[in-house]
């Protein structure tokens, strides 16, 4: 009888026993048992250890730090950038001038219309609208970082642009492009290309996953085909809590985020310098005149338009 019993417990070990899928086979294990499939736990943790990620450095590691981040991913996060009541500053005076403004363009051009976005809102004349975005400006670790990467190719730098860009609610993400591509006949790579731009990307509220962290692909700057198309697998995306930057190469590829939250709205201002010898995006003498800038630091006032390059200044 006992031995019945045992029989039986065998024959239904192996009824149930698991089966491998037709085709495939099962690698002996070194215990002389069947080899496991992973685990889908194991899988995913393995999948995420895969996935590019900037790196983080803070604002007191200093310039050198921000600079062999930059170098070797064309981007980097740098926590604590702001001051927190710069940042509260700022930010009160952007909200409140957001308040009044519609989201999208009125350019005619679908290209434009899809690259700003239908519920983003963007506004420029910064120095005119806030006090703060002067501390910004002349931030002395964003200047000694853009002496770094700019001034081996000109004998002085001005802004870009300083642009508020507060993606709403079910916007798509951009397309991935690089900031060089303004200048068209600029954006190459190395060895014939340089830099001819640097931006940083401020977190004036939350940058999360879900409200449109902008995306980034880490390297992309090195590539010697800027033609090729980024894989999703390169993509990563900027997440850093508000008055952190992301100073970034203007020859990396990069885009805002989609934003999948049903009520709110991502605020970040987009400051970029580029080499005097350029135009810039935006003409800021236009922008703030010399009653809003007359009072301001000589730095601030070469950097917004209102005087000569270094070299000539007297």
């Amino acid at each position: 009888m006992g031995q019945e019993r045992v029989v039986d417990a065998q024959r239904r070990a192996h009824r149930h026993r698991r089966r491998p899928v037709r085709g495939q086979r099962e690698s002996p294990r070194r215990d002389g048992g069947r080899a496991r499939r992973p685990r889908l736990g194991s899988v995913r943790r393995r999948q995420l250890q895969l996935m590019p990620a900037l790196q983080h450095v803070g604002k007191h590691d200093g310039v050198a730090a921000v600079l062999a981040a930059l170098a070797a991913d064309g981007a980097v996060i740098v926590r604590d950038f702001l001051e927190p009541a710069t940042l509260q500053h700022f930010r009160d005076d952007m909200e409140a001038h957001a308040s009044g403004h519609r989201a999208g363009t009125s350019a005619d051009s679908q290209m434009v219309q899809r690259f700003w976005g239908a519920n983003t809102k963007r506004f420029t004349r910064l120095a005119h609208r806030s006090a703060s975005f002067v501390e910004i400006l002349t931030d002395p670790l964003y200047l000694a970082v853009a002496d770094a990467v700019l001034l081996p190719n000109a004998s002085d730098y001005w802004m870009n642009t300083g642009q508020m860009m507060i993606i709403g609610p079910g916007e798509r993400a951009q397309w991935l492009h690089r900031d060089a591509e303004n200048w068209p006949t600029m954006c190459k790579p190395a060895p014939a290309g340089f830099e001819v731009t640097l931006s940083c990307l401020f977190a004036i509220s939350d940058f999360t996953g879900e409200v449109g962290a902008t995306r980034v692909v880490p390297g992309s700057h090195l590539w010697q085909d800027y033609q090729r198309k980024a894989d999703p697998s390169e993509v990563c995306q900027a997440v850093m809590p508000a008055g952190s930057g992301l100073i970034y190469s203007g020859r990396v590829l990069h885009s805002g985020g989609a934003n999948s939250t049903a009520d709110q709205w991502r605020y970040g201002l987009h400051l970029s310098y580029v080499l005097g010898w350029l135009t810039p995006e935006e003409a800021s003498p236009l922008g703030a005149s010399w009653a809003d800038v007359a009072h301001l630091p000589e730095r601030a006032q070469r950097l917004l338009g209102w005087r000569c390059s270094a070299v000539n200044d007297a």
